[in-house]
C-alpha cells in the first residue's frame, strides 16, 4: 500500500478536509480495475493521511519522456482510461485533472487513472518558468472555482466548468508527443484553449488514421454541445477504431492502401455526424440510413458486450464495502441484497454457511467479512464463476452505490451498476432498483425479471434498523443458537410490524426452541403478510404457515414441489421437502430430496438430520451413520444427532459408543438430551420407576427453560408408554398434563392413553374438541383421530371396528411412533387371529423403535406381542421361546408392572 500524509495547512481547513473526505469516498465506492482504490482515510494525532493500493509502474509522464508511443499503445493507453471515465461518468463523477501525471501504467500495462477528486485539491507551484512542468493551479472546491491543470482544461472549464476534454488533450499529446494547448503562462495556456485551434495531428505524423484526427477533434472542439458528451462515446469511438486497425492488421490480410483506409474511416465518420443529426433534428429515416444505424448499434454492443451467467453457474455474495461510517450498513445492505438476488431464478447464490466452510479451509475464522480478494479465492476454491460485491460511501447528505459482478477466474468485471440514494431512508430502495438492473445485465431474461421483481421495503423492509436486527438475528441463527437470535429477530418486527421475512424467522427460531405455541402465532402473522415477501420467501412463508399452522401436510407438499420448480437451485426447497415426506412417510422422496438439499449446500446440519432420519426410516442405520460421519466431517453438529447416534448404538448392543453419545449431551449444555435418553433406555427395559423419575427430572429442565412444548411432549409420550405398560393411574395423570399444557393436535396420542386405560368419556371429549379446530391437519385426520376412535372401540370390546377404523391409517402409518401398528396388533390379538398380528408386530421389531421417545418401549412390547401371537396360531413351542426371550430382555424390569405380570401368567398356562 501506499500512504501520503496531507499537509497541516490543508487539513486545518475544515470545509476543505470535509469536501475532500467525501469526494474521497466517492470514488473509494467506484472500485474499478482502471482506478486506483482508497484503502482508507484516517487520522493518527494530528496528521491526515489516505491509504491506497501501490502502483508498481510509471506514470504516463515518464513513459513519454522515455520514449515516444507506438499508435496502439496509446490507443490502448486511450481504451484503458476512457473505461475508467465511463465507470465514473455514470456514477455521476467528473474526473477535472486528467493528464499524464495522473496516469500510471502497471508493468503488466494495466493502467491506473489517479486522483479522482484529489488532485484538485493538491497545491503545487506553477513554474512559468518551465513551460514543459505541469501546471496546475491553486485548486479549491468552492463552487465556481477553478480545477485542475489547465493544459488539460476544458474552455467551460477556465470560466469555471467541467467537461471530458482532458482526455482529448492526453491523447493528443500521446500521439503528436506536443500538448494541444502551450503558453508560457498559466494566462497563456488558457487564452490558447479559449481562442486557438490545436495543429492537426498529422501536421505531426502522416501515419495518423483520419478516424482518429476526427476523435481528437471532437473531444477539443469549443462547442461544449458539440463535444462528447459522455465518455461512454468517447470509449466507443476509440474502441471501433481499435478494433478496425486490429482487423487490418492479421496476418494474411492484405493492408489496404493509405488512401483506401482513410476513405473507409471517414465513411465511419460521416455515419456518425449522419445519425448525430438524425438524433438532433428527429427526422424520419431511411431504410438504408436506418441499416447503418442498426450497424453502428450492432457495433455497439458487439464491442462492448461482457460475458454474462447462466442459470448453470453460482454466484458468491461479499460484504458490503462501507466506507461512510455508520455501522447501519455493516451486514445490513448484504443482507438486503441476497433476499433481492434470492427472489431470481436465474440466480444461484452460494449459501452462507458454505461460505463460513471455506473461510476455515483458508485459515480465516468462519466471522471474517468476505473481501473481494478473498471472494476471488473462495470462488476459485469452490469453482465457483463470479463474485458479486457492493461499496456504499457516503457524499454529503447522499450516499454513492455501487454493485459489481466480477468474473472469479479471469477478475474481468462482468456487469456493473452505480447509482446514488438521496438520502439514507433511500438506501435500500436503491440498491433493490440497481439489482434489478444488474440481473438483466448478468443474463436473466426480461420475462424473470418481470415476474420476480419485488421491491426490496416489499421483499423485506424498508427499515435500515429492522434490516439490522434481522442480519444480526440471522449470525446467530447460522450457528445454531437459536434461543439467542430470537431477541433479535423479536427487534426487527418491533421496528417494522410489517416485516413479513421477520415474523417467519421468529416463527421459525420459536419452534426451534421449543416454543411451539408462540412459533404458531408468529408463523400466522408472517402469511398474513405473506404478499409484502419475495416470490421466493412468499412460498417459504406459505409452506411453513401449512406445515406449522393448518397442519395440511399435502398442501405443504404441494407448495414445496412449485417452490423446487421454481427455485430448483436454492437448498432449502429441498431441505424443507425432506422435513415433509417424512411427516408423511414417503421415506424415498425424503431421500432424494435431503441428499439433493445436502449437494447444494453440505454445511447446514439439519439438512443431514433429515437424511438420515430418513434413512433410519427405511431400516438402514448403518447408511444413516455414515451420513452423521459425512457431517462430522464437515464441522457440524446438532443434538438430534446423538440422540439417533445413541439408539444405533444401543440396537447394534455397542455400549461404548452409548456412553459416548450420553456424555456428549452433559457435555453441551443439553442436560435434559441426556436425561430423555437414560429414561426411555430405561423403559424399553422395563425399568419403568426409573424411567419416570429421569423423566420427571427432564421435565423440569424443560419448565425452567420455559419450553412448554417440550413439557407437553415429555407428558405426551409418557402417557401412552404408562397405558402399554398397564399403569393406568400415570397414564391418566399424565395425559391430563400434556392436555392442560397445550391444545395441539400433535399430543393427540395422550387421548389414545385414556382410551386404553377406559377413560372413554375423556378421550371422546378430547377428540371431539380437536376435530373442528384442525379440519386439515394431516396426521390428526390421517393417524391420530381414527386412532383414539380404534382405541375406543377396542376398549369397547369392539376389536373389528378398531380395525376398519384403523384402515385408512395405512396411508401414514410408517412415520408413527407405531402406535396403530401397535393397535391393529392387538386388535387382531382380541379376535383371535394370531399370523395378522405377528405381521403387525413384526413391523415394529423390524424396525428395531428408531423413532421417537416411545419406539424403543413398543419394540420390547412387540416381542410380547409375537409371542402372544404365536401361542394363538398353535405353535406353543415357539411361542414359549418368545415369551423367555421377552423375559430376559426385561430381566431388570419393575416386578409389579401391570404387563410383565399378565405375561407371566400367560407363559404359565403354555407351560
Amino acid at each position: 500500500m501506499a500512504l501520503k500524509v496531507l499537509p497541516a495547512e490543508f487539513a486545518h481547513n475544515a470545509d476543505r478536509l470535509r469536501r475532500f473526505k467525501q469526494e474521497a469516498h466517492a470514488i473509494s465506492a467506484l472500485n474499478h480495475p482502471n482506478i486506483f482504490t482508497i484503502y482508507e482515510i484516517g487520522q493518527a494525532d494530528d496528521l491526515h493521511f489516505i491509504s491506497t493500493e501501490l502502483i508498481d509502474g510509471e506514470s504516463l509522464r515518464e513513459r513519454l519522456q522515455r520514449a515516444p508511443l507506438t499508435l496502439d499503445e496509446a490507443l490502448d493507453i486511450a481504451v484503458q482510461i476512457a473505461t475508467a471515465l465511463t465507470a465514473a461518468h455514470e456514477a455521476h463523477i467528473i474526473h477535472r485533472d486528467i493528464k499524464p501525471e495522473n496516469i500510471m501504467l502497471r508493468r503488466d500495462s494495466l493502467v491506473k487513472v489517479l486522483d479522482f477528486g484529489l488532485a484538485m485539491l493538491t497545491e503545487h507551484e506553477a513554474t512559468e518558468g518551465n513551460p514543459g512542468a505541469p501546471i496546475t493551479t491553486h485548486v479549491s472546491t468552492e463552487p465556481g472555482a477553478v480545477m485542475g491543470t489547465v493544459h488539460y482544461m476544458p474552455p467551460e472549464q477556465a470560466r469555471a466548468g467541467s467537461g471530458f476534454f482532458g482526455l482529448g488533450s492526453v491523447l493528443y499529446e500521446r500521439v503528436a508527443g506536443y500538448k494541444p494547448f502551450t503558453g508560457e503562462t498559466i494566462s497563456h495556456v488558457i487564452v490558447a484553449i479559449l481562442e486557438q485551434e490545436p495543429p492537426p495531428l498529422d501536421h505531426y505524423s502522416q501515419e495518423v488514421p483520419v478516424e482518429l484526427e476526427r476523435i481528437v477533434k471532437q473531444a477539443l472542439v469549443k462547442d461544449r454541445e458539440a463535444r462528447y458528451q459522455t465518455a461512454r462515446e468517447f470509449l466507443l469511438d476509440l474502441k471501433v477504431l481499435k478494433q478496425e486497425l486490429e482487423f487490418e492488421a492479421k496476418p494474411g490480410r492484405t493492408r489496404a492502401t493509405e488512401a483506401d483506409k482513410n476513405k473507409s474511416l471517414r465513411t465511419i465518420s460521416s455515419t456518425k455526424i449522419i445519425v448525430g443529426e438524425i438524433k438532433r433534428h428527429q427526422f424520419s429515416v431511411a431504410l438504408t440510413l436506418a441499416a447503418i444505424v442498426i450497424a453502428t448499434v450492432a457495433a455497439f454492443f458487439y464491442f462492448s458486450r461482457k460475458p454474462v451467467l447462466t442459470d448453470k453457474d453460482t454466484i458468491l455474495l461479499t460484504e458490503f464495502v462501507n466506507t461512510t461510517g455508520e455501522p447501519v450498513f455493516d451486514g445490513t445492505l448484504k443482507q438486503g441484497l441476497a433476499v433481492i438476488l434470492g427472489q431470481s431464478p436465474f440466480l444461484d447464490i452460494f449459501p452462507e454457511s458454505r461460505v463460513r466452510e471455506t473461510l476455515q479451509s483458508m485459515k480465516h475464522t468462519p466471522d471474517d467479512p468476505v473481501t473481494e480478494p478473498m471472494a476471488r479465492e473462495v470462488c476459485q476454491r469452490q469453482g465457483l464463476k463470479a463474485y458479486l460485491t457492493g461499496a456504499i460511501a457516503s457524499l454529503g447528505s447522499h450516499y454513492v452505490i455501487r454493485l459489481k459482478a466480477v468474473n472469479a477466474q479471469t477478475g474481468d468485471e462482468m456487469a456493473s451498476e452505480q447509482v446514488e440514494a438521496e438520502s439514507k431512508e433511500q438506501v435500500l430502495k436503491t440498491i433493490s432498483q440497481t439489482a434489478i438492473r444488474l440481473r438483466e445485465k448478468l443474463g436473466e431474461s426480461l420475462g424473470s425479471i418481470q415476474k420476480f421483481d419485488a421491491p426490496i421495503e416489499q421483499a423485506t423492509t424498508a427499515s435500515l434498523d429492522a434490516l439490522k436486527a434481522y442480519s444480526l438475528g440471522l449470525e446467530q441463527a447460522n450457528d445454531g443458537d437459536y434461543p439467542k437470535s430470537l431477541p433479535f429477530f423479536q427487534r426487527a418486527i418491533e421496528l417494522d410490524p410489517n416485516f413479513a421475512l421477520g415474523y417467519l424467522a421468529v416463527a421459525r427460531n420459536q419452534q426451534n426452541s421449543g416454543h411451539d405455541n408462540e412459533a404458531i402465532v408468529s408463523a400466522s402473522n408472517a402469511f398474513e403478510l405473506r404478499e409484502r415477501a419475495t416470490e421466493n420467501e412468499k412460498l417459504f412463508i406459505t409452506l411453513f404457515y401449512h406445515r406449522m399452522v393448518t397442519k395440511d401436510l399435502e398442501k405443504a407438499i404441494e407448495v414445496g414441489e412449485v417452490w423446487k420448480q421454481t427455485y430448483p437451485h436454492f437448498w432449502r426447497t429441498y431441505h424443507a421437502l425432506t422435513d415433509l415426506y417424512l411427516e408423511v412417510g414417503q421415506f424415498e422422496k425424503a431421500c432424494a430430496n435431503g441428499g439433493e438439499a445436502i449437494r447444494l449446500n453440505p454445511k447446514t446440519a439439519a439438512a443431514y438430520s433429515n437424511l438420515a432420519g430418513a434413512l433410519i426410516y427405511l431400516n438402514r442405520p448403518a447408511e444413516a451413520k455414515e451420513i452423521y460421519q459425512q457431517a462430522s466431517a464437515n464441522h457440524l453438529d446438532a443434538a438430534e444427532y446423538h440422540m439417533f447416534l445413541y439408539w444405533i448404538a444401543y440396537f447394534a448392543g455397542d455400549t461404548a459408543a452409548q456412553s459416548q453419545e450420553q456424555t456428549w449431551g452433559e457435555a453441551n449444555s443439553y442436560p435434559y438430551f441426556s436425561l430423555s435418553l437414560q429414561s426411555q433406555t430405561a423403559a424399553i427395559e422395563g425399568k419403568w420407576r426409573k424411567s419416570k423419575d429421569l423423566s420427571t427430572r427432564a421435565t423440569d429442565l424443560y419448565e425452567r427453560a420455559g419450553m412448554k412444548g417440550r413439557v407437553a411432549w415429555m407428558a405426551n409420550h409418557e402417557a401412552l408408554t404408562a397405558a402399554m405398560f398397564g399403569d393406568c393411574q400415570t397414564a391418566k395423570q399424565k395425559a391430563a398434563q400434556a392436555l392442560a399444557t397445550v391444545t395441539d393436535a400433535s399430543y393427540a396420542e395422550s387421548a389414545i392413553a385414556l382410551a386404553m386405560c377406559g377413560a372413554v368419556s375423556q378421550a371422546q371429549a378430547h377428540a371431539a374438541k380437536l376435530a373442528p379446530l384442525y379440519p386439515n391437519d394431516t396426521r390428526f385426520n390421517g393417524i391420530w383421530l381414527p386412532a383414539i376412535r380404534a382405541a375406543i372401540e377396542m376398549q369397547r370390546g369392539q376389536p373389528m371396528l378398531a380395525l376398519q377404523l384403523l384402515e385408512p391409517v395405512r396411508q401414514y402409518e410408517a412415520a408413527t411412533d407405531f402406535q396403530p401398528q401397535y393397535l391393529r396388533g392387538l386388535a387382531y390379538l382380541r379376535l383371535g387371529q394370531g399370523v395378522e398380528a405377528a405381521a403387525e408386530f413384526q413391523k415394529i421389531i423390524d424396525r428395531h423403535g428408531l423413532y421417537d421417545i416411545l419406539g424403543p418401549a413398543l419394540y420390547s412390547l412387540a416381542h410380547l406381542g409375537l409371542a402372544r401371537a404365536s401361542a394363538l396360531s398353535g405353535d406353543a413351542s415357539k411361542a414359549r421361546q418368545l415369551y423367555q426371550d421377552f423375559f430376559a430382555r426385561w430381566k431388570d424390569a419393575d416386578a409389579d408392572l401391570p404387563v410383565l405380570i399378565e405375561a407371566k401368567k400367560e407363559y404359565e398356562r403354555l407351560k
